[in-house]
């Protein structure tokens, strides 16, 4: 299924955050938040698009349904990922797995699946995912197999090199100064770039060249 946008438009970039803090009504900034926020900086060098979607200042109840009834903040979401062309999932490590949030936003996809086994085809197809975790506990690489394994289900492509992590306890930090952390931290910093300049090159060429139907 080819993109929907012009070629003449830059690709666009959604972000799903999940972290359990909330933006609205002020409180403790989100590490999650600030690493999105450089990958999606480092996009915007690649002319992409970035938007943050903070699912916790959303109604997503609970269901595999795109639409769940009255009140359902979900389909608004959703439009949003079909109209981009680069979708990132980026969570905080809670007990060794992706925050329920994450894991929310997977299971409000699963109409979407289910329409790739019916039909072979899905609305995700030529889209691709990167994937963005922190935390103060082990569990990256157990929630990065979980998140690629379901983009490679639900049709979305997984270029190289586009994950980044950060594990590490810094709650004495603001959120400017963690901002310059990640950016010093030279392991942290180039993987960002690299995650972006990958999605932002495999985004342009799957509008170039869709993968067969």
């Amino acid at each position: 299924m080819a993109s929907r946008t012009r070629p003449d438009q830059n690709p666009r970039a959604v972000f799903l955050l999940a972290t359990l803090k909330h933006k609205r009504g002020g409180g403790e900034f989100s590490h999650t938040d600030v690493l999105a926020e450089l990958v999606a900086e480092r996009l915007g060098d690649n002319a992409v698009r970035s938007e943050i979607v903070r699912l916790s200042d959303f109604n997503i109840p609970a269901g595999t349904k795109s639409n769940m009834g009255r009140g359902d903040d979900w389909p608004e979401i959703l439009q949003k990922i079909l109209a981009a062309e680069i979708v990132v999932f980026a969570t905080p490590i809670w007990w060794g797995n992706q925050s329920s949030l994450m894991q929310r936003a997977i299971e409000r996809l699963d109409e979407l699946h289910n329409e790739l086994l019916e039909t072979g085809k899905s609305r995700l197809d030529n889209k691709v995912g990167g994937i963005v975790i922190t935390g103060e506990e082990d569990g990256e690489q157990h929630i990065t197999g979980n998140i690629a394994n379901f983009f490679l289900n639900i049709g979305l492509t997984v270029p190289p090199h586009c994950s980044v992590s950060y594990q590490g306890s810094y709650t004495r930090a603001t959120k400017q100064s963690l901002a310059r952390k990640f950016r010093s931290e030279e392991g942290t910093a180039e993987a960002a770039e690299k995650m972006a300049r990958n999605l932002a090159h495999f985004a342009r060429m799957l509008r170039a060249e869709p993968i067969p139907e």
